[in-house]
């Protein structure tokens, strides 16, 4: 339908003009003006109609498909994206990693599987995962300390992201409670608990030494001071090539160790230890050679492995 001006209304240009971008096309501003005898200022408001309405989408149903503008190509185009949200599979897997990680006190686990669920599912399949894990939710048992965590997380985050130093209250394994000013460099999870990773003191200034573990729970107290600290690019913190070589959060010296394994599958010996290199035998037996962050928690795991003797000794 045509107005006085010959060119087809507002409404089925808009309409035609986003199924050509649905089939793909290419859409020059000037070349759609000249065609529907109109101002190209009234092309760009149909554009940003097009462009609110899969902004608006976006929101409600996480589509991240964008209507965008091509330099190269000269002209606007949809762009299709991955998802926002989590699917079915992703959500479920995410509960089941929360679940077994054991990490939070029952209420916060609680809280985040139910904003996960509501946030990413529809109600259908809501339902399905609810179901799936509700037996797990229901049996959760949570770490011993019983601790919110959360906030404390993202406190102490922020305070790595800014390099500020804190001051602690820390609870040690015996009872006795220690104030440090620390520097702040990571966050680690690692069997039901939550870590800071900090250096202590004026000690460490040159960075030679190696990072103090403090375990999340245990903090007394934190106080985020006024003071910044600075740590050059070269010596800058990085969590996953730490989190390899202190699987067990017991810290100390960086050192190489070596023992023999022999039991069946080498690979859980290699999962379980990051940095591990492994060289089989005459006999089948495997040669670990391992990089770690002290040697207690090492020596406490191999202890616990009846297929594990120790080469170092």
């Amino acid at each position: 339908m045509k107005d006085r001006e010959g060119s087809i209304d507002k409404a089925n240009r808009i309409l035609e003009i986003y199924d050509r971008l649905l089939s793909g096309e290419v859409l020059n501003k000037a070349d759609l003006a000249a065609e529907y005898e109109v101002t190209a200022r009234s092309i760009q408001r149909d554009i940003d109609v097009i462009r609110d309405y899969y902004s608006d989408k976006g929101v409600s149903e996480g589509s991240l498909t964008e209507l965008k503008y091509d330099r190269a190509l000269k002209g606007y185009r949809l762009v299709e994206a991955e998802t926002a949200l989590l699917s079915s599979a992703e959500v479920y897997a995410v509960i089941k990693i929360l679940l077994e990680n054991r990490s939070l006190c029952k209420p916060e686990m609680n809280a985040v599987i139910r904003k996960i669920l509501n946030s990413c599912l529809s109600p259908a399949d809501k339902k399905v995962v609810r179901d799936l894990v509700n037996n797990e939710v229901w049996n959760y048992v949570e770490p011993r300390h019983g601790k919110k965590l959360i906030e404390r997380i993202w406190d102490l985050g922020n305070c790595i992201h800014r390099h500020r130093i804190i001051e602690l209250e820390y609870r040690k394994t015996n009872g006795e409670v220690t104030k440090a000013l620390v520097k702040p460099v990571g966050l680690v999870c690692s069997e039901y608990y939550f870590y800071l990773i900090a250096y202590y003191g004026d000690a460490d200034k040159k960075h030679t030494g190696y990072p103090t573990v403090y375990r999340m729970d245990r903090i007394q107290s934190y106080r985020e001071t006024k003071d910044s600290f600075h740590i050059p690019y070269k010596d800058r913190f990085e969590e996953g090539e730490f989190r390899k070589r202190i699987p067990f959060m017991y810290t100390g010296q960086l050192q190489k160790k070596s023992f023999v394994y022999t039991g069946p599958d080498i690979n859980a010996v290699l999962d379980r230890l990051p940095t591990a290199e492994a060289e089989q035998q005459a006999d089948g037996s495997y040669r670990v050679t391992v990089e770690v962050y002290g040697d207690k928690g090492l020596e406490m795991w191999m202890k616990g492995q009846g297929d594990v003797q120790d080469n170092d000794k």
